[in-house]
Formats: C-alpha cells, structure tokens, sequence
C-alpha cells in the first residue's frame, strides 16, 4: 500500500513538473491557466489519478468477464 501511494505521489510531482514547465515564457511554454494555479492541481491531480485508475481497473474486470452474444 505505500508503494502505491508513494508511487502516486512521485507521479503527481513529475505531472507538476511538466506543467512548470508548460507556463514558462515563449518559447518554452506554451500554456496558459488563467486563474487555475500550480496548487489548484496539485491538490487535483491525485483525485483525477485515482478516476482513471479505477476506470482502468473497470474496463479490465469488463474485458476477463465473460460475454454471451444472444442469436
């Protein structure tokens, strides 16, 4: 369980490195947030994580469960 929140937490960082990086000035960046803030996604971006985990772990339990195809 720790791997995976420490796993989490690393994931976050690299994702809020990456939008640094984006809202540097030209040329380097090239986004903009408006009034959206580095720690408005900081606290998001776990919770958005954990959505598509969850979607991820679904759409697997929906592909190994058996499908019957009526005639």
């Amino acid at each position: 369980m720790i791997k995976k929140i420490v796993f989490i937490f690393i994931f976050v960082i690299f994702i809020l490195i990456y939008e640094y990086i984006t809202m540097l000035p030209e040329p380097w960046g090239y986004f903009r947030y408006g009034w959206w803030g580095i720690l408005h996604s900081a606290i998001v971006d776990p919770v958005i994580l954990l959505f598509l985990l969850g979607f991820y772990k679904w759409i697997q339990w929906l592909d190994r469960k058996q499908v019957k195809i009526r005639d």
